[in-house]
């Protein structure tokens, strides 16, 4: 049985400080704990609420391996980050998700993202077009945040993160073997981008755009051409464009 130690740990796992800390992250819903459990990602335990198990014949064969727990209807709300749960959390170890260099030919840099939900999108959409390294800038929102995790819809698992300390440093040495790319209002077309070679794809503050400090890195700066009035694409709109052309350029 659960003790209540546990449960305020797993409670915990709220703060930010305390995920670093842990190497923990708890999450909720039956999509994205199927993905966990099929990822390379340990699942320390699984917490169910009363009456959970026999509506989801998928999710009750994955954890029938898994360590679980049952939980009370009144504790489990006090866990959900949800105001109707579906009935089920996961705490995973995201260390396997972290990566300290890059491989890919083409990566995604992001810089200042303040919004979970446009985060959570981006890394959705990195992984639909097969872009599964991303470089998370010092300031973005955490990527283990639970309004980011759901906004990913299992995908979180599936990409490798390079959580930087110094989003500027990195970026001067990605230069020696990636071209710097750098979605701001102003630049070219981006159909008309140059192709070949590694590139890094910078996102920036959905309000404040790239700083000046990346703009003077940036190898060249790519605009989605628009013919209505709105002011801007969202963040997460216009990374998914430009990812969407990445692999046909």
């Amino acid at each position: 049985m659960i003790s209540k130690n546990q449960l305020k740990f797993y409670a915990s796992l709220k703060d930010r400080k305390v995920r670093a800390e842990s190497g923990l992250f708890m999450t909720e819903g039956h999509k994205i704990i199927q993905e966990g459990l099929k990822s390379s990602c340990p699942c320390q335990v699984v917490l169910a609420r009363e009456g959970f198990f026999g509506h989801n014949e998928e999710t009750d064969r994955l954890l029938s391996t898994q360590n679980v727990e049952i939980v009370d209807e009144q504790e489990f709300r006090k866990l959900a980050g949800t105001e109707n749960p579906q009935g089920v959390l996961g705490v995973f170890d995201f260390r396997n998700l972290l990566i300290s260099t890059l491989s890919a030919e083409n990566v995604i840099v992001l810089f200042d993202l303040a919004d979970p939900r446009n985060m959570g999108t981006i890394i959705r959409s990195a992984d639909w077009f097969g872009l599964h390294e991303l470089v998370i800038g010092e300031t973005c929102v955490d990527i283990f945040n639970d309004k980011v995790l759901r906004s990913t819809m299992g995908s979180i698992f599936h990409n490798r993160f390079l959580q930087s300390v110094d989003l500027v440093a990195d970026l001067v040495a990605l230069k020696a073997e990636y071209r710097i790319i750098t979605a701001d209002l102003g630049g070219t077309d981006y159909r008309a981008r140059k192709g070949g070679g590694k590139s890094a794809f910078v996102f920036s503050n959905e309000a404040r755009g790239p700083s000046p400090t990346i703009l003077e890195l940036t190898d060249e700066i790519v605009t989605i051409p628009g013919g209505g009035q709105a002011e801007s694409l969202n963040v997460s709109c216009a990374a998914a464009v430009i990812m969407a052309s990445i692999g046909t350029s």
